[in-house]
């Protein structure tokens, strides 16, 4: 074997063990890739459900409270324009014009301010807060307004004996529409599920900080009016939670309008943690960058 022929073949063995070791190296890299991704969701997972526990704590604390509390008081049948300033009554104003239309003021806010701080200067990710609010607001609309013909909440009523005193209809806006009466069935919590489905979708939103500093800075900073605005929705959401479950329902509904508001939240993180996938509101690359 000539010299040439020595130095080629070294030379060959060397760009051969080159690649190998690259290879190796990008395949090490992926490997810390994804047991950083792993980690990183895993820990905002236990975030998230420290989130969910606080509000399900609420309730059962509530309810406690409540039921020690409707124990020393005395009701009273009468009706005055005092109820409209009277949280503990159904007429007051928030209840009427907040909680009641709850998803409207909770889908204005969410899709505002996802564009222009979660998603700020990334338009090309506005999809995927669109299609999370879609998903949430079918949701939202299958529970409480239609699902195929009544609302799943019109439909256990019913299953359960309930009916309208005075029609022959099976959906509570329509009984109440024409001067009917809503009675004998399983009355689930639908404040206790708005406020729990409502609250917990904008917390989605707000756990993207943690990925993403700079667009803390862009709450902090350029859009404080309206980052207080999302924080006093969501404070106003907890206080009606709050007298919800001191003043109204028994423990079983509102337990299952709890459950129902929490169903949608766990399923969503549930796949995001087993399949994680372009619709949060955070990048799987930003959660492969560094440990959270």
């Amino acid at each position: 074997m000539t010299v040439l022929e020595k130095v080629e073949k070294v030379e060959k063995v060397e760009k051969e063990g080159g690649i190998k070791f690259k290879k190796e190296c990008v395949f090490e890299l992926e490997k810390d890739k994804g047991v950083l991704l792993k980690r990183n969701l895993k820990s905002l997972m236990s975030k998230k459900f420290i989130i969910g526990c606080f509000y399900v704590l609420t309730v059962v604390l509530g309810s406690i409270y409540g039921s020690y509390q409707q124990k020393f008081s005395t009701s009273f049948e009468t009706s005055s324009w005092f109820d409209y300033f009277n949280i503990t009554h159904k007429s007051n104003l928030i209840n009427q014009y907040f909680v009641k239309k709850g998803w409207f003021w909770t889908s204005i806010i969410f899709i505002i301010y996802s564009p222009r701080v979660i998603h700020a200067n990334k338009p090309g990710q506005y999809f995927k807060f669109v299609i999370r609010w879609i998903l949430a607001t079918l949701y939202w609309y299958s529970i409480t307004q239609r699902f195929f013909g009544p609302s799943i909440m019109d439909r256990i009523f019913v299953f359960t004996g309930g009916k309208c005193d005075d029609y022959q209809v099976f959906e509570a806006y329509a009984c109440k529409k024409n001067g009917g009466r809503w009675i004998g069935g399983y009355d689930l919590s639908g404040h206790c599920f708005l406020l729990i489905h409502a609250s917990l979708l904008l917390w989605e939103e707000i756990t993207a900080f943690t990925c993403r500093p700079k667009n803390w800075e862009i709450a902090r900073e350029k859009e404080k009016i309206l980052s207080g605005i999302l924080v006093f929705l969501l404070l106003l959401w907890w206080f009606m939670l709050v007298v919800t479950t001191i003043y109204f329902h028994n423990f079983s509904e509102k337990l299952t309008g709890t459950i129902f508001g929490v169903l949608y939240w766990i399923i969503y993180n549930y796949i995001c943690y087993v399949h994680p996938n372009k619709l949060m509101p955070y990048d799987l690359k930003e959660l492969e960058e560094r440990e959270l």
